[in-house]
């Protein structure tokens, strides 16, 4: 049984792929206090101190002898699990003694509806608030029909009011216009409010009150009329929805018999929710003077008072009511994770019973909701937190005076710890490396989990980061946690904040070296607007022309280029960390540089990194994920325009995913392959050397010619040659053939499948597709001299052929700046001043902003042609070929010459 990979395919996909990129996807198969053990079935396990503590469901660590001991009595007992619609003393037993634990702080008393999980209880506020409001709006409506036939009954329809707001208006009149108000918000949905960052759930109804700031904005799903207050200002809390206020008047008859009116106001609101501390948005504290004003604003629309203490109460933070010290009663509170002692799934919501609706229990019911089993778990669970208040104080103090002074420490890596008791969060600085690769790796959305990955591979100590606030790493420990330990967690966090604060970032990120152990899968790319990404043209300055260059990473050898920072790996390291961040990385800008034309005019040149390697698509393309590659290179286009990109190239396997350009669908921005120039260079390289050979040394034999490149290189090759031979891999002979065919009026042409066929040709051109050199040294004549004109990125031919004696390999596809500009792109490692063909002819559409695309889709000898001629206006240049038989001369102007003498 594969549980890894039925985990990666079955279960969450998503988190597979994460946990697998972050070196995270580790098994745990045992836990006892704080610890739990690492490792797979039938080992020994390694272990690992736990501080993420269930995200604040393991108050009392794992598997508490006391709480094992309640589980194992209800299973001996057979207690009934399903026993609906009876009496159940466990669930009565747990609503009464929370009931009495709360009063104990609020003195009120409390009806307790039992749940499953906290989304749980939020959903039954949601729902509760709602039926209360609807039941004093329809009570107040009808209070407000009984005044009406009171004033018909005694004759004071007519009566203008005496005194009061609605003074000297007829009394029927102002009773019919309250009962329509009334009856228009009785129409209206309820509201709910909760504060900026705040977390709630992910159901639809907790989810509609949580802020879920870092969630794809197609993933929120309307749930109930929600309000968020982004102003803390007391003052701004309690009036912030003084707006949807609606007056209405009463009246009221003296002794006299005289009627007066009376102001009262109706508000669609329904309840104020909040957190005494938001774990999930970084572990702050919610001042005790908003919790007063959201009393207030409350009370101001009659409305109820909801203290979410999931997390932060049952007595984590040292007293039960993490709200207990603010002296604010709400009138409505929740619980759950810690309440089921960290084995049973349960929920608590309590109400005032003053507010209580008496129905809501008969028809607010769950399948697994009130269990005896959870329930007798719960209340032990509520009598440990009393046992160890003392202790979570004295550690919780302990260790954020521990963490605290590591961050006095290291300012630059850590920006505060904050929080009380066990519940503590630490919030680091997001890095700014200088390379592209590594500010893309460290976003504000992984910053949290490579800590988490150093931590657990360095120092076995288990963190995750707050969901909202990435950059928080949480510290949530048990009430078990050993004073020693504490050493161990400042000890460890130290290391981690001097490796951030020094940039060792080679050592931090050192875990993401180890070679993955499950398989990679495809994630369902759905483009998705990126938060810190400009908008579309941003920052372009009219006189500059922009270009974007995409490319991927060839080797894994060019990480050290792309991210010098990581020189210390070796190549293997690097290759490693690639697959293991395959699918997990984003495009992200390389560099930018303004280049010159010799002809006038400058352009700026960005280089947008596609994150997969050259192996990576080969194998992707084989698996049949074409779709998720040419989605990766759509983002990188995107991402490109949106830097304000007029023209897009596509260099490596970029063009070759999207089927050379075709895929790329641009309405105002042109698109090109950059082939058209690859071509062209190695067409005036092959032209003369052929010019100069002699009878019998003019065959060439040419590798890939039913590729892009290829085949127009043929047809270019074809004329100036005695011989062509078109060699392909198995089974490509029907392929090959039709190139042949087409050929056949210019030159011998014949096939083969057999790469040794190339030992007859002293001239060989290569421009194959694959991630892997195919030219090797057997391939190859070994008798006399042969020149290699390899135009594959990455390339073809073996190195070993680069120490064959009378080989020259030639780079084809290389050209150089214009006059003496040396702009350093990082992992291009091309000697300086010197582009791949592709970028040049991207940069060259950018001076001619009226030129035509020559590279779009397939390639044409025309195209070909026209590339050349731009790099003769432009002023790029055959980039030097250092070897004694092969020379390499400045392009000329051929444009005055027709086609027929171009192609000779």
């Amino acid at each position: 049984m594969n549980t890894d990979a039925d985990f990666a395919r079955y279960a969450r996909p998503e988190f597979a792929r994460l946990f697998r990129a972050l070196n995270l996807d580790v098994t745990y198969l045992a836990g006892r206090g704080d610890h739990l053990t690492a490792g797979s079935p039938g080992d020994s396990g390694t272990e690992v101190l736990d501080l993420v503590g269930g995200a604040g469901s393991s108050l009392f660590g794992h598997n508490h002898p006391a709480l094992l001991d309640v589980a194992r009595r209800c299973l001996d007992e057979q207690l009934p699990f399903n026993a609906q619609a009876s009496v159940r003393p466990g669930a009565a037993e747990l609503a009464e003694r929370l009931s009495a634990v709360v009063g104990s702080t609020t003195g009120a008393s409390y009806v307790v509806t039992l749940g499953s999980t906290g989304a749980d209880a939020v959903e039954g506020a949601v729902k509760h608030a709602t039926v209360e409001r609807r039941r004093r709006l329809a009570a107040l409506q009808e209070e407000f029909e009984r005044s009406l036939r009171r004033i018909r009954r005694d004759g004071l329809a007519d009566v203008p009011c005496a005194s009061g707001p609605a003074a000297g208006r007829r009394c029927a009149e102002v009773l019919g216009e309250a009962l329509d108000r009334i009856a228009g918000m009785r129409r209206v949905d309820p509201l709910f409010v909760s504060l900026r960052n705040a977390f709630h759930g992910k159901t639809t109804g907790a989810g509609s009150l949580t802020h879920g700031g870092n969630v794809p904005a197609d993933l929120h799903v309307p749930g109930p009329r929600h309000r968020r207050l982004d102003d803390w200002a007391p003052g701004a809390v309690v009036t912030a929805l003084d707006a949807e206020l609606v007056e209405i008047c009463s009246i009221s008859v003296d002794a006299a018999g005289v009627p007066h009116s009376a102001a009262r106001r109706l508000s669609p609101l329904a309840a104020a929710f909040v957190e005494p501390i938001q774990g999930e948005s970084g572990v702050h504290e919610v001042p005790v003077e908003v919790l007063a004003a959201l009393r207030e604003l409350a009370d101001r629309h009659e409305a109820a008072l909801v203290f979410d203490e999931i997390q932060c109460g049952m007595g984590r933070t040292g007293t039960f009511l993490a709200s207990e010290g603010s002296g604010v009663v709400a009138d409505y509170y929740l619980f759950s994770k810690s309440l089921g002692g960290g084995l049973a799934k349960i929920s608590a919501l309590l109400v005032d019973e003053r507010r209580y609706v008496p129905e809501f229990g008969r028809h607010h019911t769950s399948t697994f909701a009130d269990d005896d089993f959870s329930s007798r778990i719960a209340t032990a669970a509520v009598e440990l937190s009393a046992a160890y208040r003392d202790r979570i104080v004295e550690l919780g103090e302990l260790l954020r005076d521990r963490l605290s002074e590591v961050a006095q420490r290291w300012p630059d890596a850590i920006v505060e710890v904050r929080g009380r008791g066990l519940l503590l969060g630490v919030e680091f600085v997001l890095p700014q490396p200088d390379s592209g690769l590594l500010r893309e790796v460290f976003d504000s959305e992984s910053l949290g989990y490579l800590i988490a990955g150093r931590l657990l591979h360095a120092h076995r100590i288990r963190v995750i980061p707050t969901l909202s606030a990435p950059t928080t790493v949480r510290i949530q420990p048990s009430a078990l946690l050993e004073p020693a330990e504490v050493d161990r967690i400042a000890t460890a966090f130290e290391d981690v904040a001097g490796l951030l604060a020094k940039g060792d970032y080679a050592t931090l990120l050192e875990h993401l070296t180890t070679p993955a152990t499950t398989a990679w899968r495809p994630k369902q790319h759905v483009p998705l607007p990126r938060r810190d990404r400009p908008e579309p043209g941003g920052g372009r300055r009219a006189d500059v022309p922009r270009v974007a260059f995409l490319a991927n990473v060839d080797v894994p050898a060019k990480v050290w280029s792309l991210a010098p920072e990581l020189a210390a790996w070796s190549e293997e390291q690097c290759a490693a960390a690639l697959d293991r961040m395959w699918g997990e990385l984003d495009p992200y800008e390389v560099a930018r540089h303004r280049i010159r034309s010799a002809a006038g005019g400058e352009v700026e040149v960005i280089m947008v990194a596609a994150p997969f390697t050259a192996a990576q698509a080969v194998a992707a393309l084989q698996a049949g994920h074409g779709a998720w590659l040419r989605r990766t290179v759509l983002d990188a286009v995107e991402l490109g325009v949106s830097l304000g990109a007029e023209v897009i190239g596509l260099g490596g396997h970029t063009s070759i995913v999207t089927s050379a350009a075709r895929d790329v669908v641009e309405d105002d921005i042109r698109v090109t392959s950059g082939n058209s120039l690859t071509a062209a260079c190695a067409h005036d390289l092959l032209q003369r050397q052929l010019a100069r050979a002699g009878a019998g040394a003019r065959r060439v034999g040419l590798v890939g010619g039913i590729g892009n490149i290829g085949a127009v290189m043929a047809e270019l090759v074809a004329p100036h040659c005695e011989s062509l031979l078109l060699v392909g891999r198995p089974g490509s002979a029907r392929r090959l053939a039709r190139v042949a065919d087409r050929l056949g009026h210019l030159a011998d042409v014949s096939i083969a499948e057999d790469l040794g066929a190339l030992r007859d040709c002293p001239i060989v051109v290569t421009a194959t597709n694959s991630a892997d050199p195919v030219i090797r040294p057997e391939h190859l004549a070994g008798d006399r001299e042969v020149l290699v004109c390899d135009l594959a990125v990455p390339g073809d031919v073996h190195p070993a052929v680069e120490g064959l004696p009378n080989v020259t390999v030639v780079s084809g596809g290389r050209v150089g700046f214009p006059g003496e500009q040396a702009p350093h792109f990082p992992g291009i490692t091309l000697p300086p001043g010197t582009a791949y063909s592709c970028m040049a002819e991207t940069i060259m559409l950018g001076f001619d902003v009226a030129t035509a695309s020559p590279s779009y889709g397939g390639l044409s000898v025309a195209g070909v042609l026209a590339a050349r001629e731009l790099a003769v206006r432009h002023g790029f240049h055959p980039a030097r070929i250092v070897a004694d038989d092969v020379s390499v001369q400045p392009w000329v102007d051929r444009s005055s010459e027709t086609t027929e003498e171009q192609n000779g």
